[in-house]
């Protein structure tokens, strides 16, 4: 009996249900993108869509577990987790086995076999079914963080960049600039977020005072330690600023919000898990992007939070950094620099004027183009240029 094709995507996201079957704690991650990436894929593709993945490190534990193998959910889609022995210094070269394995078992031929970036993992995988499988490749080019890394890590992402280029045949790309580094027949498309077909723009007036959302990756490169520079120098009162997220400058956050000044007014959430992050995003006002043009990932990534802003109803101030302006137009408010006076100068006019700011506002190109009936129809455009479509 032959069996029909399938989309199967190799990707590292995982949600609460796993996090339910783990029984240990691991690290979030943050799927909102890849939950709507994979709805428009199935529905472009019209297969079915599995999820082939590796399981995250323990948090906390340092000793060594076996790790069986796991069928969870992800979005409404079947997610198969490979096993491993999760432990110090051999978690990764086993899991590299593991993983490829687990993909020659359950990929078959005619499959569209989408690859999560230039992962080693994914690639070693898609290299070692490349040579028993006729597959189709489309590598989801989410970002090129391996472009700019200074560790060891370089290596192995230089090494996975080299083994997969000539396996893909399509690829999507979060970033326009992402496009120089693929072969020039590789078909294209962007890709950089998801938004309703008609985005609600502001359905709530602040009263009070405006609440300033900051979410995302805490670190330098996204302007966090603008934004807490930036501070001092907004009025004493009317606003209220949420941070969530994780990364290098969390400790220094941490600190920051303990001060006295600040108690009241900043408040950091760390990582929340999908419901409260979306309460969060229904009580906030302003979606805060505070990436830094000059910083080189500005060149290789796109700030998804700025779709996660639009699609919730915020108004979105952001730097004109990774191609924001380029790709969202008049769908966000924005400012030059990278200093915090101006910064705090673009808050201070939204403090100023909300009202005025939110008719400003022109969501026309984002709905057109980057809603899920759009993007799926981009999608089957694609897939039909590289003839996986019956």
């Amino acid at each position: 009996m032959l069996l029909k094709a399938r989309v199967v995507c190799l990707s590292n996201v995982y949600d609460q249900h796993y996090h339910d079957v783990r029984g240990e704690e691991v690290a979030r991650c943050l799927g909102a993108k890849r939950q709507v990436l994979f709805q428009c894929l199935a529905s472009g593709a019209g297969r079915e869509l599995i999820i082939l993945s590796a399981p995250p490190k323990a948090a906390s534990r340092r000793q060594f577990k076996w790790l069986p193998p796991v069928t969870t959910r992800f979005a409404g889609y079947r997610q198969l987790f490979c096993p491993n022995w999760d432990g110090p210094k051999l978690r990764v070269p086993l899991l590299w086995f593991f993983y490829a394995r687990h993909v020659f078992q359950q990929v078959r031929a005619g499959d569209i076999v989408v690859i999560e970036n230039y992962e080693f993992i994914n690639v070693v995988a898609a290299r070692w079914l490349n040579l028993f499988r006729r597959v189709t490749f489309i590598l989801d080019y989410e970002d090129g963080k391996h472009l700019i890394e200074r560790s060891w890590g370089k290596i192995l992402s230089s090494l996975a960049e080299w083994a997969g280029r000539p396996l893909i045949r399509a690829a999507l790309l979060a970033h326009p600039k992402l496009s120089d580094r693929l072969p020039p027949a590789v078909v294209t498309e962007v890709i950089p977020g998801f938004i309703p077909y008609k985005i609600p723009g502001i359905t709530r007036a602040p009263a009070a005072e405006i609440r300033l959302l900051y979410s995302g990756s805490m670190d330098r490169a996204r302007g966090l330690d603008l934004l807490l520079e930036a501070l001092p120098l907004l009025p004493e009162c009317g606003w209220r600023l949420d941070i969530t997220g994780h990364g290098p400058l969390a400790d220094s956050v941490t600190r920051f919000v303990q001060e006295t000044r600040w108690r009241d007014r900043v408040e950091y959430h760390q990582s929340l898990p999908p419901k409260e992050y979306e309460a969060l995003l229904a009580a906030a006002h302003v979606g805060l992007n505070c990436q830094r043009s000059s910083d080189p990932i500005s060149d290789v990534t796109f700030p998804s939070k700025v779709f996660t802003y639009l699609a919730a109803g915020l108004l979105v101030l952001s730097s004109e950094a990774s191609a924001v302006k380029e790709l969202c137009g008049h769908a966000c408010c924005y400012y030059t620099g990278e200093t915090p006076e101006s910064l705090a100068d673009a808050i201070k006019k939204i403090l100023a004027d909300f009202l005025v700011a939110c008719a400003q506002q022109d969501l026309t190109v984002v709905s057109d183009r980057y809603s899920v009936a759009a993007t799926t129809a981009r999608l089957q455009q694609l897939l039909a240029k590289i003839e996986v479509l019956a």
